[in-house]
């Protein structure tokens, strides 16, 4: 059977795949990029700063560095997700994020000297081979899919990034705090970059109030999950695997329910969406090999 913390990652990616449908949304109702991505910070920092005064822990004040790290390699991840979502179909860019589990595999290695096994570095192979396969409907992109490929894979490696660091230095810092701490500062990094633009409106349009704080929301919840998960299970790259399965629920999502989200991406990529579909089914045998290690894993 496998592990039961692999639920927690499970459900992230369908929240965040949700999350991502949600704020394109809001952009599509004429919310700005600056608009949605500066109160979805602020929605992780009023979820996230409570955990501070959750934590049991006394709190070493002299090692906020390593919280602050993280939250500013979420911070940048975060802001070039929102400037690859801007320019590109949330069916292509929200796959290809999956690669950060590659990332976090070679992250693992370099930082922590942990060599993952060799079924999970097939997960992360075929998930890779996955999420290129689902962009081969798109290579008549040119300029415009480098660009938002290049952008895609920035955010993944910070992403990864912010991963590693989490699953190597929350536990003895104490995880609730560390995250408290650390993703408590994404609201501080928002604010300054909200005054060094100028201080733009961050009142959206009435129509699409309601999708920017339902997309703020979701994603904070996905990152509260998965902070969890990569805080108390020492196990970074398995629980990436399985997150990686929000670019499967993004398809299931549009599918089922585009329509109903306002989002018409099945129709206008024709074929590209079949491809699309194919990577998806890479991505799940990717998945699955994880899950089945992990579990051979725990019950040895």
């Amino acid at each position: 059977m496998p592990p039961l913390y692999l639920l927690l990652p499970l459900f992230a990616a369908v929240v965040y795949a949700l999350g991502s449908i949600v704020i394109k949304r809001a952009l599509k109702e004429g919310v700005t990029m600056d608009q949605s991505f500066h109160l979805t910070n602020l929605g992780l920092g009023l979820l996230f700063i409570p955990l501070i005064f959750l934590e049991k822990n006394v709190i070493d004040w002299s090692e906020v560095a390593k919280p602050a790290l993280i939250g500013a390699a979420f911070f940048f991840g975060h802001w070039l997700t929102f400037i690859a979502l801007r320019r590109g179909d949330v069916s292509f860019v929200t796959p290809l994020m999956g690669t950060k589990v590659v990332f976090v595999a070679l992250g693992v290695v370099f930082l922590t000297g942990k060599t993952p096994g060799v079924p999970l570095l097939v997960a992360a192979v075929l998930t890779t081979i996955g999420i290129f396969v689902m962009g081969l409907g798109d290579l008549k992109g040119g300029t415009h899919l480098a660009y938002t490929v290049v952008v895609t894979l920035a955010s993944a490696l910070l992403f990864g990034l912010f991963d590693v660091l989490v699953a190597w230095w929350a536990a003895d810092f104490g995880a609730l705090g560390f995250l408290g701490i650390g993703m408590g500062t994404v609201p501080f990094f928002t604010l300054v970059l909200w005054l060094c633009q100028g201080r733009p409106s961050l009142r959206p349009p009435k129509s699409g109030v309601s999708w920017t704080w339902w997309g703020a929301i979701l994603i904070a919840l996905q990152a509260i999950i998965m902070g969890m998960g990569l805080s108390y299970f020492d196990d970074a790259t398995g629980v990436n695997v399985v997150y990686a399965s929000r670019g499967l629920w993004v398809i299931i999502l549009l599918v089922v329910f585009g329509r109903i989200l306002g989002n018409s991406e099945r129709h206008d990529t024709g074929r590209g969406f079949l491809w699309r579909v194919l990577g998806t089914i890479i991505l799940t045998i990717a998945i699955v090999i994880a899950v089945a290690d992990r579990a051979a894993a725990t019950a040895g």
